[in-house]
């Protein structure tokens, strides 16, 4: 994994502003990235990537995992905003905007200095009307975000899942599944007087049963339907139409290796240390320090940094 550190990043108030810029809160964001992809860090840092059976080892590797997951997905959000609030790209998108188009606007106008106008600002930056900005001033930046969001945001090159997709799964669907935290159905039958495990038998087996109405016991009203091939699968379908499929009530088809998203991870968390790079380098030159507060063009002030060791709190996997 890739080291960020960027101890010459200091507070805002260090910094001056220039007109038609935002450079203090540019700065807000890059400290806000630079917070977020280093709590992506150490998340991953607690996960060793050797596969193993311990169910307890694995189940501890996908608590940092989620962690990871969600802190990996709001650092391409917040390095979107650097730029999107330093270039004041937001103004494009206003009505009577040079870049309002049907398709790419600000569902409310953004006026600077009103209440809360940073967090409206906030809410409208999107990566693709960014690069639509960038692309239209001519900025080396829009080519390092379309990169990055062709290789980790789309579901390109033939991946089945992204950082992108598995923040919104848990967000939006359901808590991630993984293989090696799945425990399937024990289903054991007695055959020639000895208990068989069909799974371990490599052996499949299905039959319906009918169930009948409680208050008419001898009127069917729909059969149970169960099939065990790798696992046990239950359909129950009524005779009135009413069929409920076990395939919608599970994450059967969801499951994801543990490696392979931690890879999928370490790869993106790199590909963002990249990115907060690049926006850093255009960027970061073009914010100058406060006068009042500089000395020979730097802060006159030594910010103590803690060495903090998390072994005591967060146990090795």
């Amino acid at each position: 994994m890739k080291k960020l550190n960027y101890d010459n990043l200091y507070p805002p108030e260090f910094y001056h502003e220039i007109p038609n810029f935002d450079s203090r809160i540019a700065i807000r964001k890059f400290l806000d990235a630079l917070d977020t992809i280093s709590m992506a860090a150490i998340s991953l840092s607690y996960i060793d990537d050797n596969p193993c059976t311990d169910f307890e080892k694995n189940f501890v590797k996908t608590i940092h995992l989620r962690h990871a997951i969600v802190d990996l997905n709001n650092s391409f959000d917040l390095l979107l905003q650097i730029p999107w609030m330093f270039y004041r790209a937001w103004s494009a998108f206003n009505t009577g905007g040079s870049l309002r188009s049907y398709s790419c606007y600000n569902k409310h106008d953004i006026v600077r200095n009103t209440d809360d106008w940073v967090n409206s600002a906030e809410k409208e930056c999107s990566a693709k009307k960014l690069m639509k900005f960038l692309n239209y001033i001519n900025n080396p930046l829009e080519q390092k975000f379309n990169n990055f969001t062709n290789t980790y945001i789309n579901k390109g090159l033939n991946k089945t899942f992204t950082v992108r997709t598995l923040c919104n799964t848990m967000k939006h669907n359901h808590a991630l599944s993984f293989t090696e935290l799945y425990k399937p159905y024990v289903f054991n039958i007695n055959f020639q007087n000895k208990q068989v495990n069909l799974r371990d038998e490599n052996v499949k087996i299905c039959f319906d049963c009918k169930f009948f109405e409680q208050s008419n016991p001898e009127t069917p009203i729909g059969v149970i339907k169960a099939n065990y091939s790798k696992d046990l699968e239950i359909d129950i379908e009524y005779f009135n139409g009413d069929v409920f499929r076990y395939s919608d009530c599970t994450h059967q088809s969801d499951r994801y290796d543990i490696i392979q998203v931690l890879n999928e991870c370490i790869d993106y968390y790199d590909a963002t240390v990249d990115l907060f790079e690049n926006i850093y380098n255009v960027i970061y030159p073009e914010i100058p320090f406060c006068p009042v507060l500089a000395t020979n063009g730097k802060p006159n002030i030594k910010i103590e940094k803690d060495n903090i060791n998390l072994n005591k709190y967060f146990s090795e996997t």
